[in-house]
């Protein structure tokens, strides 16, 4: 590996540095102004924050971190305290020099928010201030007092393929071969689940360099990655888990009245668990259904379900399919061809049907011929349904996957 995230370019945050610098140079002639950004957990908040900070300290701002327990303003705090320009304490900032005030959810938070530093001087000037806040989904940001000049929100998202590549070679130092392409493209463009995967592979010797390209040699995912998985889940509410773990254990795509079904319960009682899964990013709403946002994010929750429970929640939705409804009793189906096992295994990964048509060398027209085919067969008309289908009545298709686990 080439070093951790902040020793890397920062990939794919050309629009968002656009509108920091913005901010920053609104806040040195008009006073004062905020910036929030929010994301789910590892999405780049923090970096993007230091990213911010450094560009700050160009244009002549003096860096200052809110203390939850005082009010002093900077530039008047005593002792050893005073000052943190540049973190050297005892240094206090010029009064003419703007202040930009960092609050990121990634450090610990006090019980209560702060209450900001009061920019104003002794003379009666009041002193530009910017802050810059991060928050996880579901939370509200820690905001400043009083009317701000101008406020601006940014919402990270993931990278987009090209960027995500470009992160992973920079990660690598070298080429990634498509087979490791094919595993890093599951992650959907989220940087540390990127940094996880690739580190954690090289931690277990499962990458190995030939020929300047770096090449995977098991499938299998590192421990290291499952324990960040486990370590973010813990940070959302037991609810909010429960519901996460009983979805990707039903599929990467999901219907709101089954989980009700196999929870007990009903839909509005899963409300507010659900609008935290949703704000989580873990999933995406599309309907009545929740759609995970990547096959590695949906693999890791699974995974963080001992196997043995995760086998009784799949019999106990199998006999609920032809008791009650859940997701109707599936029909018998051909046993599917080499060909057809890798267009489900495509699938079942997550692809659209123009990316599967790009691994496949196919045009999307002759993917989405062969996918009706498919539902056709089996008597299914949706993904899931199709990926249920074959997983119970291909028994090939399920030998072939235990061979490879």
């Amino acid at each position: 590996m080439n070093g951790t995230l902040t020793d890397l370019p920062l990939r794919g945050r050309e629009r968002e540095m656009r509108t920091v610098r913005e901010l920053l140079e609104y806040g040195r002639r008009a006073g004062r102004a905020l910036l929030t950004v929010e994301g789910m957990p590892g999405i780049g908040k923090t970096r993007l924050l230091r990213e911010a900070a450094a560009l700050a300290e160009g244009l002549g701002y003096v860096r200052y971190h809110p203390d939850p327990w005082t009010d002093r303003p900077p530039g008047r705090r005593r002792g050893a305290a005073a000052g943190h320009a540049r973190g050297r304490p005892g240094r206090c900032p010029a009064a003419t020099r703007p202040v930009l005030v960092l609050v990121d959810d990634a450090r610990p938070a006090p019980d209560t928010p702060p209450r900001g530093p009061h920019a104003r001087e002794q003379g009666g000037d009041e002193r530009p201030v910017v802050w810059l806040v991060s928050h996880r989904p579901g939370t509200g940001p820690v905001l400043p007092p009083g009317p701000t000049g101008r406020s601006e929100r940014l919402s990270l998202g993931p990278l987009s393929p090209s960027h995500a590549l470009d992160l992973a070679r920079d990660l690598l130092g070298v080429e990634p071969s498509p087979d490791l392409v094919r595993l890093l493209d599951q992650a959907r463009g989220h940087p540390r689940l990127l940094l996880e995967l690739l580190a954690g592979l090289r931690e277990e010797g499962s990458l190995t360099t030939v020929d300047g390209e770096a090449r995977l040699l098991t499938t299998r995912l590192p421990a290291r990655l499952s324990l960040r998985a486990g370590a973010t889940l813990e940070r959302f509410s037991p609810e909010c888990r429960q519901l996460l773990r009983v979805a990707a254990v039903l599929g990467c795509e999901v219907v709101y009245e089954d989980v009700a079904l196999l929870l007990r319960t009903s839909v509005s009682a899963l409300l507010p668990a659900l609008e935290e899964v949703a704000a989580t990013g873990v999933v995406r709403h599309e309907g009545d259904r929740a759609v995970f946002a990547g096959p590695l994010l949906r693999r890791l929750v699974v995974e963080s379900v001992p196997e043995s429970l995760r086998l009784s929640l799949q019999r106990e939705a199998a006999a609920l399919r032809t008791t009650t409804g859940l997701t109707p009793a599936l029909p018998a189906g051909p046993e599917l061809s080499r060909q057809q096992r890798e267009l489900v295994g495509l699938v079942r990964e997550g692809l659209t049907n123009q990316q599967i048509a790009r691994r496949l060398a196919l045009s999307p027209h002759t993917v989405n011929y062969h996918l009706r085919k498919l539902f056709k067969a089996y008597g299914v008309s949706s993904r899931i349904d199709l990926l249920t289908a074959a997983e119970h009545l291909d028994p090939t298709g399920r030998a072939a996957r235990a061979r490879q686990n």
